[in-house]
């Protein structure tokens, strides 16, 4: 007993503790030549002589690689402890425990047996039995088992047989995968379907043997080679037949090698290579290393056996598939079913026969649930959804999002839904799909209030009556629109208010059709609402958008006979955009804004409205570009604000009835506008100016290009009006416009004046043309220059005439010069000519009013034509007191004179004056006044 103790004291205790003298006598062994040893216990316990023939013995084995069961390597620390031992060392039991280490996450594991083995000398052969007991971490399991086994050793052969049999819990489930694909179906409640693998882990109970012998030895070492077979097997797994072979080598008394193989069905082929070392010997001899060890010599060397639990990985896949999961809830979609001839509780296999039955279903009102309805039929009701709740038909072809991806729902498609008379009231993450729903009177038939996650897709919505179809209050989060038309009559068809918290609404190929009502009224709302197709007929105000963070989009808007605007916005700090449609015959303005930001109408057409095409007042950011305006009775845009601002690519046309002014601007604050290509053009009518910019404040810039104005045969007022009155700085260009009147009373053609601030001016590259008989044209291009603020005007490359006869013609140019002193003006290679008209002047420079302004002016390069008319002068230059004016005039071209006339006090100072003439292809000139005309100082 006290050997029993001992041994189980020494497994925790350190080997190098362990120190010993004394020599233990020498016996003889009945058939057996004596044997004398090197030492006794008494090396390692003292004199206790607490062993005999065998004695304890530590070890360390790293076994790389895979074999059964087992994936990656293990480390072992071993403890071999003799119990008790024969008088005459023919029999030994002993202890035999370790400590396992796998490679795969440090994962532990433990052998702890006992066994027994008898030497037989008439065989010359040793057996023995043992038993152990064994744990191992697998990863996602611990496993233990009972083992054990026989052995017979001898001299040149061995055999051995193992058994393993696992305790307790033999195998866990550690997870699962569901994937899409395959076939679905209901079962019940519940859809099932995809592929659905379970992962477990599973200890194999089996056994394996194996032969063997030694073929090789000399005085250090031996070589024995084994081959045998093994059988394990476990729930869930195929049953593992396989062979083995080992080659196992003692390089010594302390180190021993082993090299593995293995194969079968579940693990395949595994090949591992062993390293042991143990201290004092692999054998627990006292005599120390030795070559050529006889059966009686191997009562204390450790047992080979499996020493990890065989543990199957498994991967099953469950023929039906796994339940298809809501990854809202993480529950399976309950699925409550609604079918002709149903009476019973809503499965699948015994569903109800009516939406009103289901909705009356407890279950059903406890929300996240699947209403299915598989009927082609019709009912009358009013429904309130819970939440998480879908209300579905098998009309259209259905998917759920689910945690495998999107699913199509068995039985879908069949291209028939069923008609619904009344309304669906919804709640959080409700979805609406597949329904033909018709609602009369004062109620909705879609209703959401203080909720959000809508989805309504795939059905279709007639309302009849003054109510309100789709009612949308306070929602708390998006909401769908998909496929889903409405039709209305009288009253309105969407409301969209009280939604501040950016809940986003869109109507996705959902058109949207009233007569003798309304569309759309958004009020106190915010995110993102986009509409595609709105079409009204009669009704007042189509579209009706009020204080609102929203950015709202419109695909389309058509509209016919509003008694007010179709579309009017106020108070808008988020944006809205226009991106087509017609508006006909509205009774107030087409587009009507005020007090609002970010604004953009696009590829409209608005035909005769009562007043204004598209008028806003105090508007932040706007674009109006690519629309055609009709017959306007006021002005076909008309807009007041600040930020930045484009009107491009228009289409404005009078027809008989004139328009106020095609375009009309007036900027009261830091702006940045362009105002491009537009085509402006009147016909037969009495139109007044095309394009007119006021700027009342702050610095400003101002673009207006590429435009296209035509008068015809009608009365037109000035071409295009440009008005500084900031205090600011002005930047304004007006280049590359073409500007004609035929055959009527056209005004100037551009008419630029600064009454404060500072300014630059480029106005260059235009065509102002009258080609028709009697007609009166005013100015070509009119500046003037009313400011104290600095200016620098360029006027260049535009081309000015009037090619027929019997018509009246105003300046070319004409520049009046009113105040300040800090005036530069460029006038050069203009065309500007009239063959057979009456012409005033070509360029025509006036300082009159008194107030002692200066300017410098150059005038170069031009042709200043008008000979066969009657008056006028190719370039023109007036200047009374106390004004000043320094003129460099060079090469222009004139087939009549160029006057220069100085009032009294007034003062002309001209460069190169002696050679004016010669400087500008011989020019008649006409010196002029009783003031100071004189060569540049």
């Amino acid at each position: 007993m006290k050997r029993v103790c001992f041994a189980f004291l020494l497994t925790l205790c350190v080997p190098g503790m362990l120190l010993a003298q004394p020599v233990d006598p020498a016996y003889e062994e009945p058939g057996f030549e004596n044997e004398n040893y090197g030492g006794d216990a008494s090396e390692l316990f003292g004199d206790s002589g607490w062993f005999g023939r065998y004695r304890p013995h530590f070890g360390y084995r790293y076994e790389a690689g895979d074999t059964i069961g087992r994936i990656g390597g293990l480390s072992s620390f071993d403890a071999f402890f003799p119990l008790l031992e024969g008088e005459d060392s023919d029999w030994l039991t002993f202890i035999d425990a370790r400590l396992l280490l796998g490679d795969d996450n440090h994962n532990l594991g433990s052998n702890v047996g006992v066994g027994a083995r008898q030497y037989i000398p008439e065989y010359q052969r040793t057996i023995g039995a043992y038993i152990y007991y064994d744990t191992r971490d697998a990863g996602y399991a611990n496993f233990d088992q009972v083992s054990g086994g026989i052995e017979t050793l001898g001299d040149i052969w061995d055999a051995r047989l193992n058994w393993y049999v696992p305790t307790g819990q033999t195998r866990n489930q550690y997870g699962t995968t569901h994937t899409s694909g395959g076939s679905y179906k209901f079962v019940g409640h519940y859809l099932t379907g995809g592929t659905f693998t379970r992962y477990y882990q599973a200890a194999m109970k089996g056994l394996d043997m194996e032969a063997g012998a030694k073929f090789y030895s000399n005085e250090s070492m031996d070589l024995r080679a084994y081959a045998g077979w093994y059988h394990f097997q476990a729930k869930g797994s195929q049953q593992a037949w396989g062979w083995k072979s080992r080659i196992e080598s003692r390089i010594s008394d302390v180190v021993s090698l082993n090299l593995g193989v293995q194969n079968d069905r579940v693990f395949n082929t595994t090949v591992n290579f062993a390293v042991g070392i143990q201290w004092p010997s692999i054998t627990g001899l006292r005599g120390g290393p030795r070559s050529d060890l006889k059966a009686w010599d191997r009562l204390g060397e450790s047992p080979e056996r499996l020493r990890s639990i065989v543990v199957a990985n498994q991967e099953i896949q469950d023929p039906d598939g796994g339940l298809v999961i809501d990854p809202t809830t993480g529950l399976p979609f309950y699925f409550m079913h609604v079918a002709t001839g149903g009476n019973s509780d809503g499965s699948y296999e015994d569903p109800y026969a009516t939406l009103a039955a289901a909705f009356a279903d407890p279950r059903t009102q406890q929300g996240n649930v699947v209403v299915y309805d598989h009927r082609n039929g019709m009912e009358t009701g009013d429904f309130t959804l819970a939440n998480n709740t879908q209300v579905l038909s098998a009309g259209p072809t259905q998917f759920i999002t689910s945690t495998i991806g999107q699913i199509q729902l068995p039985d879908s498609g069949t291209g028939i839904n069923p008609d619904i008379t009344g309304s669906f009231t919804l709640n959080n993450r409700s979805v609406l799909s597949g329904f033909d729903i018709t609602t009369t009177g004062a109620g909705s038939s879609i209703i959401a209030n203080g909720v959000g996650n809508l989805m309504v897709s795939n059905n279709t919505i007639n309302h009849n009556g003054a109510g309100t179809a789709i009612s949308l209050t306070n929602l708390t989060g998006p909401a769908t629109f998909d496929q889903t038309p409405l039709t209305k009559t009288d009253g309105l068809g969407v409301s969209i208010t009280g939604s501040s918290n950016a809940a986003d609404v869109t109507f996705t190929n959902s058109s949207i059709t009233n007569t003798n009502g309304n569309a759309v009224v958004i009020a106190n709302s915010g995110g993102t609402i986009e509409f595609g197709q709105i079409t009204t007929t009669n009704g007042s105000t189509a579209v009706d958008i009020d204080d609102s963070s929203a950015n709202i989009t419109i695909a389309e808007l058509n509209t016919n006979n509003t008694t007010l605007a179709p579309l009017d916005i106020k108070n808008v700090t988020g944006s809205v955009t226009l991106n087509g449609g017609t508006l006909d015959n509205s009774g107030f303005s087409a587009v009507q804004i005020a007090d609002s930001k970010n604004i953009t109408i696009k590829n409209t057409t608005i035909n005769s409205p009562t007043t204004y095409g598209i008028i806003g007042l105090n508007v932040e950011n706007f674009n109006f570009s690519s629309n055609t305006i009709n017959n306007a009775d006021s002005d076909a845009i008309s807009v007041s604000g600040i930020g930045n601002g484009t009107i491009s690519d228009n289409t404005i046309r009078s027809i008989v009835t004139g328009f106020a002014t095609g375009i009309d601007v007036t900027l009261n604050g830091n702006a940045n506008v362009d105002i491009d290509n537009n085509t402006i053009t009147s016909v037969i009518a009495l139109a007044g100016q095309a394009i007119r910019v006021n700027v009342s404040s702050g610095n400003v810039k101002t673009q207006i290009r590429d435009n296209q104005i035509t008068s015809i045969a009608n009365a037109f007022g000035d071409a295009i009006v440009y008005t500084g009155n900031s205090t600011g700085v002005m930047n304004t260009t007006i280049t590359g416009n073409t500007i004609q009147n035929t055959a009527g009373v056209f005004g100037n053609g551009i008419d630029v004046r600064y009454n404060n601030g500072s300014a630059t001016t480029i106005i260059s590259q235009n065509t102002i043309d009258s080609d028709d008989l009697v007609n009166l044209f005013g100015a070509g291009i009119y500046l003037n220059l009313d400011t104290t603020g600095a200016t620098n005007t360029t006027i260049n490359q535009n081309t000015i005439s009037d090619d027929n006869l019997a018509a009246l013609f105003g300046d070319g140019i004409a520049i009046d010069i009113d105040r300040g002193t800090n005036n530069s003006v460029f006038i050069n290679n203009n065309q500007i000519a009239q063959s057979g008209g009456i012409f005033d002047d070509g360029i025509e420079i006036l300082m009159d009013n008194g107030a002692g302004a200066s300017a410098n002016v150059q005038v170069q390069n031009n042709r200043l034509n008008g000979s066969a008319g009657v008056g006028g002068r190719g370039l023109d230059v007036a200047i009374f007191s106390p004004d000043t004016i320094f003129m460099d005039v060079t090469g222009n071209t004139t087939d009549t004179a160029l006057d220069f006339f100085a009032g009294v006090g007034g003062t002309i100072n001209v460069e190169d004056l002696t050679n004016l003439s010669v400087n500008n292809n011989g020019a008649t000139i006409n010196l002029l006044g009783g003031g100071t005309i004189q060569n540049t100082p």
